[in-house]
């Protein structure tokens, strides 16, 4: 019986990979974008007819697994790969080349040059990677066939009909990765549809333009009230062992006195009197940080606590304000 639903799965998949548009799935978004966007019916359907079904992709959604954000450890992600010199030579290069653009921002947004280039560093190491497939086909994909995500990716196949007709963009040469995120600092159709920006003049706002991603990130991080003046993390010091029961996340946030009762305190004053809790595995023990309110602000783009402390240290270290 395991063996011949396995074969009917895979026959549908294989029918499914055909022609998306033949679905009733299909048939059924092409009805919506009509009655809420006002597209023919008929352009949507040509266009699913065009994308190509990847049930690798949709592998990465079903169950109840989460998508790894990386194959590595944190300790060999730090100290060998992003907060290695190579890679702070790499960022101090990119602010040098784009420094026009950056510099732009800063006066516009108030957002410093080193963590706008910590963004497009930890997404796509400077426009290099991210591009890997098509995004009709990553969204087409997950947006029209189940998974655990499918409503969200609807709504993002939904956006990016919208962002190719209000840009005039060639929906089909649109590159993004496996979830349909797109450019040099990797956003969703929503989000570059609400933060894009043309910053370099040409009349377009381009996802793999560098100068349009060194706007977006300024204007994301300037919508939700980024301040330059803040620390956004600093390390903290511990005293036995009862941190360990504190829960981490990116939303666990507590106050001062509280941390100080789990023997957790910053190493430097701290403005705030919450914190975030940041605890990440370093080999055999811990590193330990905490973070303040352009911490969460990271988060807001990407919610991992990992992403965010990776994203705030390479800043830092631009600055030359981390010690390994």
């Amino acid at each position: 019986m395991k063996n011949i639903i396995i074969l009917l799965m895979m026959l549908s998949f294989a029918l499914y990979s055909k022609n998306i548009a033949s679905t009733p799935q299909a048939k059924a978004f092409a009805k919506f974008m009509h009655q809420k966007y006002h597209f023919k019916e008929s352009y949507i359907l040509y266009i699913l007819s065009k994308a190509k079904f990847r049930e690798d992709i949709l592998n990465r959604y079903r169950g109840r697994q989460k998508v790894g954000n990386t194959d590595y450890s944190w300790s060999r992600y730090k100290n060998k790969i992003l907060l290695a010199p190579d890679s702070i030579r790499l960022g101090r290069e990119f602010m040098r080349r784009y420094h026009k653009y950056l510099s732009k921002a800063q006066k516009r947004y108030s957002i410093s040059p080193e963590i706008i280039t910590a963004f497009i560093r930890v997404e796509s190491k400077f426009g290099k990677f991210g591009g890997e497939y098509r995004v009709i086909d990553a969204l087409s994909t997950l947006g029209l066939f189940p998974n655990r995500k499918e409503r969200f990716f609807r709504g993002e196949l939904a956006k990016l009909f919208i962002l190719s007709r209000r840009e005039h963009l060639n929906i089909f040469k649109l590159k993004g990765s496996f979830a349909g995120a797109m450019g040099c600092v990797q956003q969703v159709p929503s989000i570059q549809l609400k933060y894009g920006i043309d910053f370099d003049g040409n009349g377009k706002k381009e996802p793999n333009s560098m100068a349009d991603c060194i706007g977006s990130i300024a204007k994301f991080l300037h919508s939700h009230k980024w301040s330059d003046s803040r620390v956004t993390v600093t390390r903290a010091r511990v005293k036995g062992n009862k941190f360990k029961s504190l829960k981490s996340s990116y939303r666990s946030s507590y106050p001062l006195s509280l941390l100080k009762r789990y023997g957790i305190t910053p190493i430097s004053k701290f403005r705030d009197k919450r914190a975030y809790f940041i605890r990440l595995r370093d080999g055999r023990a811990y590193d330990i940080y905490l973070g303040d309110r352009n911490y969460r602000v990271i988060t807001l783009y990407n919610a991992s606590k990992r992403y965010a402390l990776t994203v705030a240290l390479y800043a830092k270290a631009l600055r030359g304000e981390y010690n390994r």
